[in-house]
């Protein structure tokens, strides 16, 4: 199990913590306490990165009742992002449950907190369009610029002309595959491409000399 229970007697039936950190060496020491002090009957407490799946975060999901309230010391213990906050607050709401932030003052269960979780829905999308936006502008910069994304090409005008010349003098694919660096289907894609060209005559020649010159010697 990647996440730790922890059961505090004379806490609230109904509120239930959630605490996290990011990495291995970070102590969770100070949110236990913030959240035990707010009433929690249960801690549940993990280390581990927001982006991805949070099983301590799936477990509180799981355990939740309508009417019980999700603690936490600050809202990015829930998400990096503010669409990501807004999505977990989202699926507490729908389980009928409620989330408190104790250092931001933050309680869905009051007029305030219900109030607030739209307009921060409002603002997670112009986030999200904003991020879009910037991504777009940016790449199509750099493609004005004459960057060229996506991975390095696997061959290259050096690399086909060294594929060709060891192919003349009679390699196997897997041989000037070892050498040049690249897949034997590389090599095979490569001189197949060579001998469609219009004017592959030159390879043809080699490999023909080659395999004549091997002939001769047996």
């Amino acid at each position: 199990m990647g996440f730790e229970v922890t059961r505090i007697r004379g806490g609230h039936s109904q509120i239930v913590g959630y605490a996290r950190v990011s990495t291995r060496d970070q102590s969770l020491a100070s949110q236990m306490a913030a959240l035990k002090a707010a009433g929690c009957c249960r801690i549940y407490a993990e280390k581990v990165s927001a982006i991805g799946y949070r099983e301590g975060w799936a477990a509180v999901m799981d355990a939740l009742r309508p009417g019980d309230t999700v603690a936490v010391v600050r809202l990015d213990r829930i998400g990096r992002r503010l669409n990501e906050v807004v999505q977990c607050c989202h699926e507490v709401t729908e389980l009928g449950a409620y989330i408190r932030s104790i250092a931001q003052s933050i309680d869905t269960r009051s007029a305030a907190g219900k109030v607030i979780l739209p307009i921060w829905a409002a603002l997670a999308e112009t986030e999200r369009a904003i991020l879009i936006e910037r991504t777009n502008a940016g790449l199509e910069a750099a493609r004005a610029a004459g960057r060229v994304f996506g991975r390095p090409p696997k061959r290259t005008p050096a690399k086909d002309k060294l594929i060709a010349h060891l192919r003349g003098q009679g390699y196997s694919f897997a041989a000037i595959a070892r050498e040049v660096g690249v897949s034997a289907t590389t090599v095979r894609v490569a001189v197949s491409a060579m001998l469609a060209q219009p004017n592959p005559r030159q390879l043809r020649l080699d490999v023909g000399a080659t395999k004549a010159a091997a002939a001769a010697s047996k």
